[in-house]
C-alpha cells in the first residue's frame, strides 16, 4: 500500500456507511412475554458511520460523511455538527434502527429496517481521494463495499468496524486490504467461524499480520492486536444507564486517540474507559470527557504479550 502515513491526519477522515433515525426504546418495568410493555421512546439520529463521523465532530475534527441523502432538517443537524455531507442519491429513503433496552440500560434487541442499504442503487460517482482515513461501516451492500475497498485502499487507510454479525461477511475476502478493524465478539466469531475471541484474533492475524485488530467483549474485555503484540484489558465497571452505541462511541475514541500516535497501550485503556463512560450516560464538554478518560484509564491495566502464531 503506497500510502505516506507521515501526511495522514486525522482531520482527512471520510466516514461512508449509515445515516439513519435511531429510536430507543426504553421499558418502563421490567417486561412480559407476549404482552404490552410501556416504554419511555427518545429519538436521535443514528447509524454507526454517523455516530463515529458525529463523535469525532464532537472531539474537534472536522470530516466528511457520505450515506444515502437524508432530509432538510437531518442536514441541519450535519451542518450544525460541522459534518460535511456528500449524498450519494437524489432521493430520500426511509430507513430507521430501533433498540430496545430495559430498564436498567441493558440492550435486549435491535431491530433494523435498513434493508435500502444493502440493496444496488444507483449512486454518484466519488472522489479519487489520496492520504485520507476512510471508515466504513458494513450497511451497504457487498458489491458497494467491494468496489469502495479495491478503489482506495492503495493511497488510504482502510478502517472497518463491524457494524452487525449479520453483515460481516462482506469483507470475508478482504481483510488484506484493511489497516484497521474493529469488531464485538460475535462479529469476529461469524467473520472467521471460530468459537471464542482467540482463535478469531489468530485467523484474522494470519490473514493480514500487518492489521491493526480490535475485538471487544461488551463489559468483559477488550483483545486487540498491534505490530505483532496482543493486547487485553478489562473495561471500567460503571453503572450501565444505555448500551446502545458503545461501540461506536469506543471506536470514535480508539480512532482519536490512535491518530495522534500515542503508545498502543494508552490508546486500548482510554478507548475502553470512553465506551465505558457513554454506557454510564455521562454526558460533558470535550474538555471535561477527556479529562475523565486520563483519570480513569490510569486505573485500566493492559497487558500484553508478543503473537507467535
Amino acid at each position: 500500500m503506497y500510502i505516506k502515513k507521515s501526511i495522514i491526519k486525522i482531520n482527512n477522515f471520510i466516514c461512508i456507511g449509515a445515516i439513519h433515525l435511531d429510536n430507543i426504546l426504553k421499558l418502563k418495568n421490567r417486561y412480559y412475554k407476549n404482552r404490552t410493555n410501556p416504554i419511555i421512546k427518545h429519538t436521535s439520529l443514528g447509524g454507526v458511520a454517523y455516530n463515529i463521523a458525529n463523535k469525532l465532530s464532537f472531539l474537534g475534527i472536522k470530516g466528511t460523511l457520505i450515506s444515502l441523502n437524508c432530509s432538510r432538517k437531518e442536514k441541519k443537524i450535519l451542518k450544525k455538527n460541522n459534518l460535511n455531507f456528500i449524498p450519494l442519491t437524489k432521493k430520500i429513503f426511509e430507513r430507521s434502527y430501533s433498540s430496545i433496552i430495559s430498564k436498567k440500560g441493558e440492550m435486549l434487541l435491535g431491530l433494523a429496517d435498513m434493508d435500502i442499504y444493502d440493496k444496488k442503487l444507483k449512486v454518484r460517482n466519488l472522489n479519487n481521494y489520496k492520504n485520507k482515513i476512510i471508515i466504513l461501516d458494513l450497511n451497504f451492500s457487498s458489491d458497494f463495499i467491494n468496489s469502495i475497498i479495491n478503489k482506495y485502499y492503495f493511497y488510504n487507510l482502510i478502517c472497518i468496524n463491524g457494524t452487525s454479525a449479520h453483515k460481516i461477511m462482506k469483507i470475508n475476502n478482504l481483510l488484506k486490504k484493511i489497516n484497521i478493524l474493529i469488531l464485538n465478539k460475535q462479529e469476529s466469531i461469524n467473520l472467521t467461524n471460530k468459537k471464542n475471541i482467540k482463535d478469531a484474533l489468530n485467523y484474522i492475524i494470519k490473514k493480514n499480520d500487518k492489521i491493526t485488530l480490535v475485538i471487544t467483549n461488551g463489559r468483559y474485555s477488550i483483545n486487540a492486536y498491534h505490530n505483532k503484540i496482543i493486547y487485553t484489558c478489562k473495561p471500567p465497571q460503571l453503572i450501565i444507564k444505555n448500551e446502545n452505541k458503545a461501540g461506536d462511541i469506543m471506536s470514535s475514541f480508539f480512532y482519536y486517540y490512535f491518530f495522534q500516535k500515542l503508545d498502543f497501550e494508552k490508546i486500548i485503556s482510554k478507548s475502553a474507559v470512553a465506551g465505558s463512560l457513554y454506557v454510564s450516560g455521562f454526558n460533558s464538554t470535550k474538555k471535561n470527557y477527556l479529562k475523565m478518560i486520563d483519570k480513569i484509564s490510569k486505573k485500566i491495566k493492559v497487558k500484553y504479550h508478543k503473537f507467535y502464531g
